[in-house]
């Protein structure tokens, strides 16, 4: 009997340590589950495209070092399918990690998020998303990337400049941390981590949103999107927990550091450079790292050091102030609450005379079809002279200056050279060079791949005339003006003298900040018909505007032609404009909002358009001041847009709509502005003259200036406001009617 009760309190007491060990674990997914199963199958739940590719368990494991071991399978993740997602909850803390592992095949030039959490219960609140896109410069190699943003809101994914490895198991941690109060929740991501007791600096940090999501009860899910963005990829793994070690799995004892000594380089009379490599934490944050060094055997961190920023991985002091022709000793060192360990003590001895200069090799930047500026910097001239320096480049490892050469000016310090009449589509590698008397010196061996060569358009209409294939790729070479931007998925329509044609731009690939009427020249990208909606995905950032303050006139049509969708696919996406029209719902209760629609009825016209609020952060749609649709006769100006088999004019701003400014422009124009377009500096002329005011509206509806006026040539002065379009209102005081002009300021 005593055997008994010994046994089962031994039992109880593993449970019980069992269940403090795991306390904090909400969610342990090792996907042991019969090879071919669906997910859906084992406690997930599918919650978008239903039916299609559902995550599937295929055979296999990844492993990463100090990570559990894999048990179990793991799973593969395609693209254009379902989505799933798992609820875990009670958290006990603000805060919540997903560790898994990730092993990456192939990734999008633009990339897309594959992981995320989500609000439990509802199938759009996505937030804290993982990224992942294909490196420019290697496309063996790819970036993550992460964004605290719902999937509503189109907002920069920030991505890390250091690239990965596709044919190595990756490590990631995705931690949400609510704070409470005003301060913003953030959002952070961790890249192959090192696994201990202690959290140490986010690879990436996300706030690009104020919206908190917050919740006792989330879900961890896993998204495959499109065909042409989606990665491919395998997932393993999946531990979701309130604290770090928790999520990360540590459960070992402090020590101190592990770190080895490494070989030095760039050795001259005065300088040199000592590698070190910190292998291990020993479950710690690493306080300090660096190199010690001196004339006696073993230095260590109380005599002369050189410290180095970062904590675990290899790492480069550089010495200075040395003395010619001696010798040092060097070891690394690294310091955790446990200690300081050291590597190995070696050795080396600098020169007693001028020695080759020491070059290391920038970044490759501008990268075209042809085209690539690779920066290098000489950080010693070794003792002598430098008489030339550069950049030398090829289609094989390590060029050499008896190949291919661009030649910089200057002796030391940073530069950049620009290489030109590459071949388009070709990885190349690059070395910056310099030499003195001694010899010549290689950075190291970097490498870049020039661009896809595009098919080109000389304007929108050749682009939408081309294959609609979401694979080829099209430069548009004229400039095109920016019409209309909207934040949703970063789109933008642009016009030319030929037509229009909206840039679906999902994943932020156009990074320069555009304004309406500036224009826009060389955007690339690939076109796609969505649903009779022709789109242009942008596939590189075109630069800066190329001119600014360009005025596009919208193009007169009628109801009825908004309804002859033969007709209107010429003015797809094109700013055009009806006139004469009132709003047939307009019953002093309803207002505009977003995504609603309303019937606008045209003089003389048969039938009613539809006005469609497409622009959710439009001035006119926002919840809090959304004016009432207004009554009576007047103008719209707004985009042509294709939706479910119907074309629908929606207005950019309040100002398109001339109803909501008071400004009727149906009326005889008897007012004339000169000179138009001016400096900012104008006459108003009325034709047939009583006692009136001027008032004068920005583009987006806002009144800069009212005066009033008492004859019929009066002077005006805008040279304060700035470039753009305006709009000059004379209304006779008398019978109370408006007349409108518009007026370019350049």
């Amino acid at each position: 009997m005593k055997k008994t009760i010994i046994f089962f309190t031994s039992l109880l007491t593993v449970i019980l340590m069992g269940m403090t060990l795991n306390a904090q674990v909400l969610l342990n997914e090792h996907f042991d589950y019969p090879v071919g199963d669906s997910l859906t199958a084992h406690g997930w739940a599918c919650h978008s495209g239903i039916g299609t590719n559902t995550i599937s368990v295929i055979s296999g494991n990844l492993s990463y070092t100090g990570y559990p071991s894999p048990s179990g399978q793991m799973i593969k993740m395609v693209n254009t399918g379902a989505d799933v997602n798992k609820v875990f909850g009670p958290k006990s803390s603000t805060s919540v990690y997903a560790a898994f592992l990730v092993k990456v095949t192939s990734a999008s030039a633009g990339g897309d998020y594959f992981a995320h959490f989500q609000k439990a219960g509802a199938a759009t609140t996505l937030f804290a998303r993982v990224f992942v896109k294909q490196d420019a410069l290697n496309t063996a190699k790819v970036l993550f990337g992460v964004s605290k943003a719902t999937n509503a809101t189109s907002t920069a994914t920030v991505y890390s400049t250091a690239s990965v490895d596709t044919s190595l198991t990756h490590l990631l941690v995705l931690k949400y941390a609510a704070n409470s109060g005003a301060s913003d929740d953030i959002v952070s991501l961790f890249i192959d981590p090192s696994i201990s007791s202690v959290e140490g600096a986010a690879s990436l940090i996300a706030t690009d949103v104020a919206t908190d999501y917050d919740s006792t009860y989330m879900a961890f899910s896993f998204r495959q999107g499109t065909s042409t963005s989606a990665p491919l990829l395998n997932i393993d793994e999946v531990r979701v927990a309130s604290t770090w070690a928790d999520a990360v799995g540590f459960g070992g004892v402090v020590t101190a550091p592990v770190v080895t000594t490494g070989i030095t380089t760039g050795i001259t009379s005065t300088t040199a450079n000592c590698a070190g490599n910190v292998t291990s934490d020993g479950g710690a944050v690493i306080s300090a790292r660096g190199i010690c060094y001196g004339a006696a055997v073993n230095p260590d961190i109380t005599g002369t050091k050189v410290t180095a920023t970062g904590t675990t991985g290899a790492f480069t002091a550089n010495l200075t102030a040395l003395t010619l022709g001696t010798q040092y000793h060097y070891r690394a060192y690294a310091t955790n609450s446990a200690g300081t360990s050291y590597g190995a003590d070696s050795l080396f001895t600098t020169a007693s005379g001028a020695v080759a200069p020491v070059v290391t090799t920038g970044a490759v930047t501008l990268i075209t079809t042809t085209t690539a500026t690779v920066a290098g910097d000489v950080t010693n001239d070794g003792g002598s002279a430098v008489t030339t320096r550069g950049i030398c480049y090829g289609t094989t490892l390590n060029p050499t200056t008896a190949g291919n050469i661009v030649a910089a000016s200057g002796t030391t310090g940073a530069y950049t050279s620009n290489l030109t009449g590459l071949a388009s589509s070709t990885m190349y590698h690059v070395r910056a060079y310099a030499t003195n008397t001694i010899g010549t010196s290689y950075g190291n061996d970097a490498t870049f791949t020039t661009l896809v060569a595009a098919v080109q358009c000389a304007n929108i209409a050749a682009l939408r005339a081309k294959t609609a294939d979401n694979s080829t790729i099209y430069e548009l070479t004229a400039q095109a003006v920016l019409i209309c931007k909207v934040t949703s998925r970063n789109q933008k329509y642009i016009q030319d003298g030929t037509a229009a044609i909206l840039i679906d731009d999902a994943t932020a690939v156009i990074t320069s900040t555009y304004a309406v009427g500036d224009g826009i020249t060389g955007i690339r990208g690939k076109l796609e018909n969505y649903f009779g909606l022709l789109e242009f995905h942008p596939v590189a950032n075109p630069g800066p505007a190329t001119s600014t303050g360009n005025v596009i006139n919208p193009t007169q049509v009628t109801a009825l032609q908004m309804y002859d969708t033969v007709y209107m696919l010429q003015h797809q996406s094109k700013l055009i404009k009806l006139s004469g029209v009132t709003f047939t719902d307009a019953n002093g209760s309803l207002k505009f909002g977003a995504g609603k629609k309303f019937r606008l009825t045209q003089t003389g016209a048969p039938t009613d358009t539809l006005f469609y609020c497409n622009f959710f952060d439009a001035d006119y749609v926002q919840t809090a001041t959304a004016p009432y649709l207004p009554q009576g006769l007047g103008d719209v100006t707004g985009i042509a847009v294709w939706s479910k088999s119907h074309y629908y004019i929606s207005a950019r701003f309040k100002s398109d709509i001339s109803l909501l400014n008071g400004i009727n422009e149906m009326e005889a124009n008897t007012i004339a502005v000169y000179p138009n377009p001016n400096n900012g500096k104008f006459t108003v002329n009325v034709d047939k003259f009583n006692n009136g005011e001027i008032s004068v509206y920005s583009i987006v509806g806002s009144l800069i200036l009212t005066q009033p006026i008492h004859k019929a040539n009066s002077e005006f002065d805008l040279t304060s406001y700035g470039k753009g379009m305006y709009f000059v209102k004379y209304t006779d005081t008398r019978s109370n009617k408006s007349w409108t002009e518009k007026l370019i300021v350049k």
